[in-house]
């Protein structure tokens, strides 16, 4: 398994194809969006070579297809000449192009440089068996349409942007959620209905989950403390950034529960009750480290949701000492029966599953910005 894993990975590097990107329905992406995203497979009729991202969509979906033809069209020219030659003269099928995907891996986008007379998309693909890769691949326009090129590949400036992580490198961690049941009738009627009316989109950008991520350790069980943690490099399933804290007009990505930052947390309230009742933080000695992420966004890393069924979550980052950290929980997609007594028109329903009455969504600004609009609704 580890050879067969290795030639994957050889595979990757020789035909050109530094970045993997899985990609599982159909959509396009602007040469704006904010990374890191995750690419979604397309079908050829749908595809487009207008910004990098969709010619790289559908690079990756021609392959996943087996579609040699389509896969040469999202190249330039001398990139499709370089790559028949190099079969040809390793005496292997072209078809062994499509052994660059696995429709298992979790693949992502993270980032875009702008790079000599086209762009670097850099990427990310983690592997089932926890393994990352990490590498760029360069476009540029070609007859007026971006088509991937391996004019630079050999350039010693990208470099910097490849990686490989086995598992037994990464540093892991020990997270929990709160809550860890999530609505989908809440999340589908605020995505239905967040842009006809503006305190739909308020109460969907301000309501917040909580993570607690401690025990920190490697494959040998020497411990890292969370204070190790570049609290900037959290992501939420490899694509949400945590959402800062707010004191007294100060901002902070993460906040540490036994450590000099108390004195922040203290200031919340209802944490003082939640801290004393919390068997989470009862078992772990060390220092815990908090962040949150928005909710709504929370929901749609996860693939298509069903009430009823369980999810895994990935919080994933950096130490201070360059090593990688990740973590896994889980949570539950839950619905209401057609018996629920909620009013569409009311907004209290929105807090049907009491998420203001969280200590971490408990700021000032917000709460007295959720009693008026209940107030309003009720004239």
């Amino acid at each position: 398994m580890i050879a067969a894993k290795a030639m994957r990975f050889k595979c990757i590097w020789i035909f050109l194809c530094i970045l993997i990107v899985l990609l599982v329905s159909g959509n396009a992406y602007s040469s704006d969006s904010n990374y890191p995203i995750k690419l979604e497979r397309i079908d050829r009729s749908q595809a487009r070579y207008n910004t990098p991202e969709n010619t790289f969509a559908a690079k990756i979906s021609a392959l996943l297809a087996k579609d040699l033809e389509w896969y040469y069209e999202t190249l330039t020219k001398e990139t499709v000449s370089i790559n028949k030659k190099l079969f040809k003269e390793a005496g292997l099928d072209p078809e062994k192009n499509f052994d660059m995907v696995d429709e298992s891996d979790k693949n992502f986008i993270i980032d875009k440089i702008p790079y000599k007379n086209g762009v670097i998309l850099v990427g990310k693909i983690v592997s089932k068996d926890g393994s990352i890769l990490i590498g760029p691949a360069v476009f540029i326009k070609e007859g007026g349409l971006w088509k991937q090129t391996i004019e630079y590949n050999t350039d010693e400036e990208l470099l910097k942007y490849r990686d490989l992580i086995m598992p037994e490198e990464s540093i892991s961690s020990t997270i929990k959620i709160n809550p860890n049941r999530w609505n989908l009738n809440w999340y589908n009627w605020i995505k239905e209905h967040m842009e006809d009316k503006e305190w739909i989109e308020h109460f969907a950008e301000k309501v917040t989950i909580l993570c607690m991520i401690t025990n920190l350790k490697d494959n040998q069980g020497k411990p890292y403390s969370v204070k190790e943690i570049v609290p900037e490099t959290i992501l939420l399933n490899y694509l949400l950034h945590p959402q800062p804290w707010r004191f007294n007009g100060e901002e902070k990505v993460a906040l540490i529960v036994k450590s000099k930052e108390n004195s922040y947390l203290k200031e919340r309230k209802g944490f003082k009750e939640w801290h004393h009742a919390n068997k989470f933080l009862k078992k772990y000695k060390g220092p815990v480290m908090l962040v949150k992420f928005n909710k709504f966004k929370a929901m749609e890393t996860l693939p298509e949701m069903s009430p009823g069924k369980e999810y895994e979550l990935t919080l994933s980052g950096e130490l201070k000492n360059g090593k990688r950290f990740k973590g896994t929980t889980k949570i539950i997609i839950t619905g209401w029966n057609a018996k629920h007594r909620w009013k569409w028109n009311h907004p209290d329903w929105l807090n049907s599953e009491k998420d203001i009455d969280n200590w971490w969504n408990k700021e000032n600004d917000f709460e007295d910005w959720w009693k008026k609009t209940i107030k309003k609704h009720e004239r």
